[in-house]
């Protein structure tokens, strides 16, 4: 029997999911989204962080054919990092294995493209600019405002919540249904700066496979990422409460911030982009902690709407796209029975995103000391490694990006780490 199955949010993962649900034949799809189409707006300006796909991102990716190869002919592969000083020598981090970046609305146009292109169009439809304003659980409808035209309701045997850390679908479930979430804000803003990696005038010419970040001190930094032609999509990130972007008032104001705080990124920056950062609003991010993603046998949430998290180690779009894999392989296993199905993917899915939690609060450390042990302990760490696998574990950045193992494993053998970085934060807040 064929089942209607309703997604709300057209993200990364929402997508994916559909590409997984119509390879099982069984499947009717809609996908609502209250964003406009990607494919036919300019989105270059929109609050997001840059994207870098790892091996459990990318291994759930590569389980549609084409995929993968479509999103790496329009990505950049990055073989490390270099992080910038205004006095003294950069620090290089190289990878071993290079991580995939990629902006995320040309990662979501690859998905549409490659969704609309190989499924009939009978059994999948992406409805744009069109809102959920209520659930009804008991009666499995849910009812969307279209940006023009009056409301109407849809029927589901399947409502996936894919719509991000504000989900309505979430919100929904916590009043009505009892579902234990907490949601809080990070101590960080940021906003997001393209700039190109080219100044032949000046003679600045940025590695084109290489994170570019600078530490300016404990509460601003910067963080490029390479992009197809020369570009570099980023943020600035800052102390919410000390937005040092918050007394500038003229484009010549904010190309002197940059060119005095950030000098090669300063002097990548072009007057327009100058002019526009002026103009661009200020973003934070929410994160969201659930007790459970599902209700009942016809109720889930995925992706940011059940575990939204600090974007400090790049884990939010690879755990969401490894949301799909787990639950991909579930319904494998489970022959398609959502009632079996989705309590085994709270299950399992939980305490590994309560697990990301922790890693993406506490890996990286804020104080000046155990920024240089970090490094110190990567450098020296990836050596013993590499000389003694079994006698030495990788450091939990190199747990994260280079394996696919779960993130309750990567806390496990990290917790010393964690822990230490915890303290400190506590003792310098």
């Amino acid at each position: 029997m064929v089942q209607n199955v309703v997604i709300i949010g057209s993200g990364p993962a929402g997508l994916l999911l559909a590409h997984y649900l119509l390879r099982r034949g069984n499947y009717h799809i809609d996908i609502y989204e209250r964003r406009p189409d990607p494919r036919l707006t300019d989105v270059s300006g929109n609050r997001t962080f840059p994207l870098s796909l790892q091996e459990r991102g990318r291994k759930a990716i590569r389980a549609i054919a084409g995929l993968e190869e479509a999103i790496a002919a329009q990505s950049v592969f990055c073989h490390g990092t270099i992080i910038y000083r205004k006095k003294g020598k950069s620090r290089r981090i190289p990878r071993e294995n290079p991580v995939l970046t990629i902006d995320r609305n040309r990662l979501v146009t690859i998905l549409l493209k490659q969704l609309t292109e190989t499924s009939n169009p009978n059994q999948v439809k992406v409805h744009f600019n069109c809102e959920c304003t209520a659930v009804d659980a008991t009666a499995k409808t849910v009812m969307l405002k279209p940006s023009e035209g009056d409301s109407f309701t849809v029927h589901y045997d399947l409502l996936v919540g894919a719509d991000g850390a504000r989900s309505q679908i979430r919100d929904y479930l916590v009043e009505n249904a009892g579902l234990p979430c907490s949601q809080s804000y990070v101590p960080d803003a940021y906003k997001s700066v393209f700039l190109s990696r080219l100044n032949p005038t000046a003679g600045v010419e940025l590695e084109p496979n290489k994170v570019h970040a600078w530490n300016l001190n404990n509460k601003t930094r910067m963080l490029m990422v390479p992009q197809p032609g020369d570009q570099l999509n980023g943020v600035i990130i800052f102390d919410a409460q000390t937005n040092p972007l918050e007394g500038l008032s003229t484009k010549e104001e904010v190309k002197a911030f940059f060119e005095e705080n950030f000098p090669l990124f300063g002097q990548l920056m072009s007057w327009e982009e100058a002019e526009a950062l002026l103009k661009r609003p200020v973003a934070k991010v929410l994160t969201v902690r659930c007790d459970r993603f599902h209700e009942g046998d016809s109720v889930l949430l995925i992706g940011d709407a059940a575990h939204a998290v600090s974007p400090s180690i790049g884990q939010g779009c690879n755990s969401s796209l490894e949301d799909v894999l787990i639950l991909g392989q579930l319904l494998e296993q489970y022959g398609d029975d959502w009632g079996k199905v989705l309590p085994q993917f709270s299950q399992q899915r939980v305490p590994d995103a309560h697990a990301l939690q922790e890693l993406s609060n506490y890996s990286f450390p804020r104080t000046k000391l155990l920024v240089v042990e970090f490094f110190l302990r990567l450098t020296i760490g990836r050596l013993f490694h590499r000389w003694f696998p079994r006698l030495v574990k990788p450091s939990v950045f190199d747990l994260v990006l280079d394996t696919d193992l779960s993130y309750s494993q990567v806390l496990s053998l990290s917790q010393g780490w964690i822990h230490k970085v915890k303290r400190s934060m506590a003792q310098n807040s």
